[in-house]
């Protein structure tokens, strides 16, 4: 960070400080200079930075907490209500196709908590199929029929 106006600010903060005694030198005037710093130079663009990282977000299988926390975060970062039907839309359009179709199917589901739940009730029955027949990637479908004998 360069420039005049940072040098200006810098000055000021700088002549803050020298005027401070070592008693008045404590972590409450560490905390006023970050409030200070955050407040001049805070990032304009943070929400449409959260919004560009939502719009690409998709979840890894299984990893559904990152996804969920990361989901979430952004959200609030980018300015966005949580539980909006818009956002319920975009939870469900970054997660697998398999457990996106688990998860609109019928009843259909109108809350946030109601989508969660039903997204990780997908999740955890893959995951449990996947270790009974161990065949594939427990993220993919699998078509593995074994063999039948003849009769």
């Amino acid at each position: 960070m360069q420039g005049p106006e940072i040098a200006k600010w810098t000055r000021g903060v700088r002549a803050w400080l020298l005027q401070l005694t070592l008693a008045q030198n404590t972590k409450d005037i560490w905390t006023e200079f970050l409030t200070k710093f955050d407040e001049r130079f805070q990032d304009s663009q943070r929400h449409q930075k959260a919004r560009d990282k939502l719009n690409t977000l998709c979840m890894k299988f299984p990893k559904v907490d990152t996804y969920v926390s990361d989901f979430e975060q952004l959200v609030q970062k980018a300015l966005y209500t949580l539980g909006s039907p818009k956002m319920n839309q975009h939870f469900i359009a970054g997660l697998p196709m398999n457990v996106a179709e688990d998860v609109l199917k019928d009843p259909e589901l109108t809350t946030y908590l109601e989508i969660l739940c039903k997204t990780l009730a997908s999740i955890q029955s893959k995951q449990t199929i996947w270790a009974l027949f161990k065949k594939g990637n427990p993220g993919q479908t699998n078509n593995y029929c074994p063999p039948q004998p003849n009769w």
